[in-house]
């Protein structure tokens, strides 16, 4: 029976420890950010959460949990046990929070284009994987008008600043729960709006055209440019492929109707 108590106090000791290790790291979060009172805040109630934890944890080494006496031969040694586990508890949960960290910049550099900042293609497969079996969507394929003559012609570092203003433009249109832009080319680009109907697809559209076909002051140059987006709406079980073929010809259907222009799938 006495090892049991033990080995429950044994326990309770490192989950007091391990709680208030993760509170002390939780106050000292961006506390460089911080006004000097928060910091100052901050810092007592850590130093009250150390303080109120050693305590506890030194009743539970002086008392067994039944109540039973057990000998206490001084509090100097225990103490210092004692914040030796807190402080490798604060240890262990910092290097979990930087492999944490770690792990989602690695996600971020796998699923977000470096230049434009929108998920790029292996985003996009991400998205498909996650995606419900009869989830309503619309699925826009947008391509820049006279991108490759542009990027031909001037250069590409040309190419590449336009394509980041762009990207800045595009951006304002994603919502995290409806809709997601990925960049899938050089120039194309696909918004996937959830529960979106026809009228709300087109109606996105147009709000794309009027914010994104205009003259770009890139450098020394100020260029007139223009996209074309074609729109295939899912009916009943979602086939990304065939939704993604769809609005892809309905974006060269655009094309041919002139600048700036959108066009929705039709069988």
């Amino acid at each position: 029976m006495a090892e049991v108590q033990i080995y429950l106090q044994t326990l309770l000791s490192i989950l007091i420890a391990a709680a208030a290790g993760y509170l002390v790291l939780r106050l000292y979060r961006d506390i460089s950010s911080k006004t000097p009172q928060k910091r100052a805040i901050h810092t007592g109630l850590s130093v009250i959460i150390i303080v109120a934890s050693l305590w506890i944890m030194h009743q539970l080494g002086v008392k067994t949990l039944l109540g039973n006496e057990v000998a206490d031969d001084g509090v100097i040694i225990p103490l210092v046990v004692y914040s030796l586990t807190i402080a490798l508890c604060m240890f262990l949960l910092t290097r979990m929070n930087l492999v944490l960290a770690e792990r989602e910049q690695l996600k971020e550099l796998a699923y977000k284009d470096a230049l434009t900042g929108l998920l790029n293609k292996n985003g996009m497969d991400h998205f498909w994987d996650r995606c419900k079996v009869n989830e309503q969507l619309a699925v826009l394929f947008l391509d820049l008008n006279r991108f490759k003559s542009i990027n031909d012609s001037l250069g590409h570092h040309v190419g590449d600043l336009l394509l980041q203003e762009v990207g800045k433009n595009l951006i304002q249109f994603s919502s995290k729960r409806k809709r997601h832009i990925f960049r899938v080319g050089g120039d194309e680009f696909v918004i996937v709006a959830k529960g979106s109907t026809q009228k709300e697809a087109e109606q996105l559209a147009v709000r794309i055209l009027e914010k994104t076909t205009k003259s770009y002051q890139l450098g020394e140059h100020n260029l007139f440019v223009s996209m074309s987006i074609g729109i295939s709406i899912s009916h009943g079980k979602v086939d990304h492929f065939r939704l993604l073929n769809e609005a892809d010809t309905a974006m060269y259907a655009a094309k041919q109707l002139g600048t700036g222009r959108y066009s929705v799938y039709k069988n």
